[in-house]
């Protein structure tokens, strides 16, 4: 059995398929056939580059347990880890960060999906694959109340996961509530860090690469180097690891 210690609570994935990101695009996954694991490269949109997929992705069914990553400096969320509850969070985390990292940090590896990250189980998205720059469905669908003047960011930064079955009716309810007011239950998690500006997730797999089975959610404002599980005292990289 993984190591339990710091679990901030768990969600039950049934369907096989969790669905992410914002709102409209939990809610554009839900209507789209599961996406397996695939070699997705970025195409280039405006002056910048960006993937192209649906927002699910095949996923281990069970028991998923939530990890809050805390800023010591700050003392509050700057990110967050789920999966599956057989799975290892310290050396998952490690592997996806060495992988795929925070492109604000050295020694991330890769910043964009490539063959490095397909043959290491890692499927990565970064800020403009998802959220307000991926947009179909935003016009129906929102973003739901916001937090207001309290963080203007949070309702175009902060995302969820949801099993592809419960998906819609999540969305329906976390409609209702503020991004920080918005709780872990049987079907999912809604992932709120204070002030964090640009969202970036990464998704490991297990060997064969059939399923996800981790998912680490960060933004522009997280330092790994300066971060830890909440609950526990060793940060998730070295502190020479900051880029200058």
């Amino acid at each position: 059995m993984a190591n339990q210690d710091g679990v901030y609570g768990t969600f039950i994935v049934s369907s096989g398929c969790v669905c992410f990101g914002s709102l409209h695009n939990i809610w554009g996954g839900s209507l789209a056939p599961v996406q397996p694991f695939r070699q997705v490269k970025p195409q280039p949109s405006g002056t910048v580059s960006a993937h192209e997929f649906k927002h699910n992705i095949a996923a281990v069914n069970g028991t998923w347990n939530v990890f809050q990553l805390k800023d010591l400096r700050s003392g509050q969320a700057s990110g967050w880890f789920a999966c599956h509850v057989d799975v290892d969070p310290d050396r998952e985390i490690e592997k996806i960060l060495t992988i795929s990292g925070s492109p604000y940090e050295d020694n991330h590896g890769s910043t964009m999906n490539n063959d490095t990250t397909f043959a290491n189980g890692v499927f990565v998205i970064n800020r403009y694959d998802w959220g307000y720059y991926a947009r179909e469905f935003l016009e129906e669908i929102g973003e739901g109340v916001s937090e207001g003047d309290a963080d203007m960011l949070a309702d175009s930064n902060s995302a969820g996961l949801a099993d592809y079955a419960q998906a819609q009716a999540k969305v329906q309810e976390w409609q209702r509530y503020k991004p920080s007011k918005r709780r872990i239950s049987d079907g999912g998690v809604w992932m709120y860090s204070p002030d964090a500006e640009y969202m970036f997730g990464r998704f490991g797999f297990n060997e064969a690469r059939t399923e996800a089975l981790s998912f680490l959610f960060f933004s522009t404002n997280t330092e790994f180097s300066h971060t830890v599980i909440t609950g526990r005292g060793e940060t998730l990289r070295p502190e020479n690891n900051l880029d200058t």
